[in-house]
């Protein structure tokens, strides 16, 4: 068998996998690159990318654990409980006069968070098309997590003072030391580059998992690496992540009710049916709207009566649930989850 011959399966369908594999990295890097060539444009992409993508991927959260009564039982804790938690830690942090530990933590954060759901869609390619990479399983992922470790590691060599307009510190990393590991991850992976191209030519690894490889390797070294202002690259890697979480999102949504309107989940079921794509999207930003502008009165009504940074406290407080909720309820080993999804063992 040959990359020719190889039995075509895909995530959802041709266009669908393509267009979330290939041209999602390639909007994400061309958007940072324009800013890096028209640094003036900087604040008008940052706005569309906040509001078009940023907020509206974190309440597709909610589609999953908020947006029926079914869901609220299920996920009472992450739903009801957690927010207030993560809101007294934030705010803790505040009142420390700690802004630049939140800052600190949400860069460090973020990378992981960023890797893992990497890491989660990766396998769901893997699984969907039957494919498999040359070389070791452990190699293989610990190559996946050493490229986007190295390029994070030579970005915080560089020692950022500011991050999205906070200041910041990173890991204090001697430049020598990151270079170093930067040629030593290049050599690896190009060894593992080669296995791979062999076993995409023998059809073992399927060409949509390979894509996505290489866009994952190309995204974090964009990022990190190439674009030497910190917050710049992370409008690559952002919309690269928040695009891929809308998108896949529906994509599980659209999997879990493609059967049709369920009465014990009446709102998410019906506006997620398979032909109702533009529907939902408009829904969610419309929910999306409806929570941000919520919180922009809060801290508008509470700001005469303190001095602390309010809005940094109610959006870092919704990312870090984000962040939490993600890691449990997107675990792939999870009957359920694969089944949505519409992955096989």
């Amino acid at each position: 068998m040959n990359i020719l011959s190889q039995p075509k399966y895909y995530l959802r369908d041709p266009v669908f996998d393509y267009a979330f594999i290939a041209l999602i990295p390639l909007f994400a890097i061309s958007s940072a690159y324009f800013v890096v060539l028209y640094p003036q444009h900087f604040h008008t992409v940052l706005m569309l990318d906040l509001s078009l993508l940023g907020y509206h991927h974190v309440i597709s959260t909610y589609t999953r654990i908020a947006c029926s009564t079914r869901s609220l039982v299920e996920y009472k804790f992450l739903a009801l409980y957690l927010p207030p938690i993560v809101l007294l830690a934030v705010f803790g942090l505040a009142w420390l006069n700690s802004e630049w530990f939140i800052a600190t933590v949400y860069l460090h954060w973020q990378w992981w968070h960023y890797l893992r759901q990497s890491e989660g869609i990766a396998k769901s390619i893997r699984f969907k098309s039957k494919s498999q990479e040359a070389g070791n399983e452990q190699f293989n992922r610990f190559i996946f997590y050493l490229v986007p470790a190295a390029s994070f590691i030579l970005m915080s060599s560089r020692q950022p003072d500011t991050y999205l307009f906070m200041q910041v510190y990173t890991i204090p990393v001697p430049v020598n030391l990151a270079n170093t590991l930067a040629l030593a991850t290049l050599v690896i992976w190009c060894g593992w580059l080669v296995m791979q191209v062999k076993a995409l030519f023998t059809g073992a690894l399927s060409l949509t998992h390979f894509i996505y490889l290489i866009s994952h390797y190309a995204i974090y070294l964009v990022a990190y690496v190439l674009i030497t202002n910190v917050t710049y690259g992370w409008l690559a890697i952002n919309i690269w992540h928040n695009l891929q979480y809308i998108i896949f999102v529906w994509h599980f949504n659209a999997n879990t009710f493609k059967e049709g309107f369920d009465r014990s989940r009446p709102f998410i079921s019906w506006i997620s049916q398979p032909k109702r794509f533009v529907l939902y999207i408009g829904v969610c930003l419309l929910l999306t709207k409806i929570v941000y502008y919520i919180v922009d009165m809060g801290v508008l009504m509470a700001k005469p009566y303190t001095v602390l940074p309010l809005t940094v406290i109610a959006y870092m407080t919704l990312n870090f649930h984000h962040y939490v909720v993600d890691s449990y309820i997107w675990k792939i080993r999870k009957p359920a989850i694969r089944q949505s999804i519409g992955i096989e063992s």
